[in-house]
């Protein structure tokens, strides 16, 4: 009888050789298990989040949220958009086995601010409709049918 090859760790493997494992870093979202989030900043600008934030919201499976992190992550280094961040591998299980990236804006009454930071998502090619999501929403915890202020 053939013996049975297993994968990964077992009992007799160290503990912390295990949670490195398990909770392993990468660059990429779609694998990084050591952290919730990976952000990029604009480097003309200081972003906070306040009553009057808010973010366009981009959903992706896994295989696909590398690639749409990269070109957001390109945007806002140029200074086309202010502030993002993604959610990795860690956090995925609270969207259904997606992942979220957040395009942030820094006044949710301001519409030719939105509407200028959705144009330039259209231009890298999220052309589905978008949900945008203020961050007093956020704080006070409006999910669901609600959660968005505004799609477009």
């Amino acid at each position: 009888m053939a013996e049975k090859q297993t994968t990964g760790f077992n009992h007799n493997d160290d503990i912390d050789e295990f949670l490195a494992y398990l909770y392993r870093p990468s660059p990429k979202p779609s694998l990084d298990r050591s952290q919730f989030w990976h952000s990029v900043v604009n480097p003309n600008e200081v972003f906070f989040s306040t009553e009057h934030s808010g973010k366009w919201c981009i959903f992706r499976g896994p295989a696909e949220i590398d690639d749409a992190w990269d070109k957001i992550v390109e945007s806002v280094k140029a200074g086309r958009l202010s502030h993002a961040k993604v959610s990795t591998a860690l956090g995925r299980a609270m969207y259904g086995d997606r992942q979220v990236i957040c395009v942030y804006t820094q006044n949710w009454t301001d519409l030719d601010e939105l509407m200028e930071a959705r144009d330039v998502l259209r231009e890298l090619g999220f052309t589905e409709q978008l949900g945008y999501k203020r961050d007093i929403d956020t704080k006070n915890r409006v999910y669901g049918e609600n959660e968005f202020y505004l799609h477009a």
